[in-house]
């Protein structure tokens, strides 16, 4: 850009919009903001004229794909709360008219989707009611899917969010009078390592490479989701699937056990 400074024409020429989102992503997951990157993201993803034709002639592209849209409102939100200094914002009345026309047949973010549709999840498993059953047995009231929107976030926390209702966050078991919510973490919570860096060896062989270690790291979204929903007030609770179901059915164990969460 001119004077050394990044625009929308130069970061243009490097990356597409949904590239940027993917990095503006990733900050938020590891709760890492450096300054001069998350403006040229912003500048990037959003400009700085309010204009999205603008901004789809610049990158020649048809407007945000819809997991850019929700990427973004994670991302600001996390911002607000986390890197509160760097004052970062979307436009006003975003994401009206910022999202792809109608009929657009959208590229390769599924990734991205994925990953920002593991905030918001709807669908109750049998597990999910299982557990949820066991709680209510040990006198630990609760509903299941528990949906917090943009509004209710505005209106209740103060965090500036665009003025469009969107629904934002899930608790899978949630007590909404005390604040208190369970997360019933499945697979896709989880990512498993095939690596072990606690007994390092100069032997390596093809099996060692691949060999399973047997150790579950909770992923990204669910740390970014965690964070956020603490710094909301909210006191969340992971039940790992893999403990619950280890328990066999047997109802008295399964009420100590949720007991023991609490």
């Amino acid at each position: 850009g001119k004077k050394g400074v990044a625009d929308e024409y130069s970061i243009s020429k490097v990356f597409k919009r949904q590239e940027l989102a993917n990095v503006a992503w990733s900050c938020a997951v590891v709760g890492r903001y450096p300054e001069e990157l998350m403006k040229i993201l912003y500048t990037g993803i959003v400009g700085t004229a309010n204009d999205p034709n603008r901004m789809k002639q610049i990158f020649h592209d048809d407007g945000l794909q819809q997991s850019s849209i929700m990427t973004l409102y994670y991302v600001q939100l996390a911002a607000d709360i986390e890197a509160s200094k760097l004052q970062l914002a979307l436009p006003p009345g975003f994401p009206n008219g910022w999202g792809e026309s109608e009929g657009h047949v959208r590229g390769n973010g599924d990734d991205l989707i994925e990953m920002s549709s593991s905030m918001l999840t709807l669908t109750i498993s049998k597990l999910q009611r299982d557990v949820s059953n066991t709680f209510t047995e040990i006198g630990f009231e609760n509903v299941l899917e528990h949906v917090i929107d943009t509004n209710e976030i505005k209106d209740e926390y103060g965090f500036q969010l665009p003025q469009t209702p969107q629904e934002f966050l899930s608790i899978d078991i949630a007590n909404i009078g005390q604040k208190v919510g369970v997360e019933v973490d499945g697979p896709g919570h989880f990512v498993r390592l095939i690596d072990d860096t606690r007994k390092p060896s100069n032997k390596v062989t093809l099996n060692g490479m691949f060999a399973d270690k047997g150790e579950n790291r909770v992923n990204g979204p669910t740390l970014l989701k965690h964070r956020l929903l603490t710094h909301l007030g909210w006191n969340i609770i992971h039940l790992p699937y893999w403990e619950y179901q280890s328990l066999g059915g047997v109802r008295e164990k399964e009420k100590k056990y949720c007991k023991s969460l609490l």
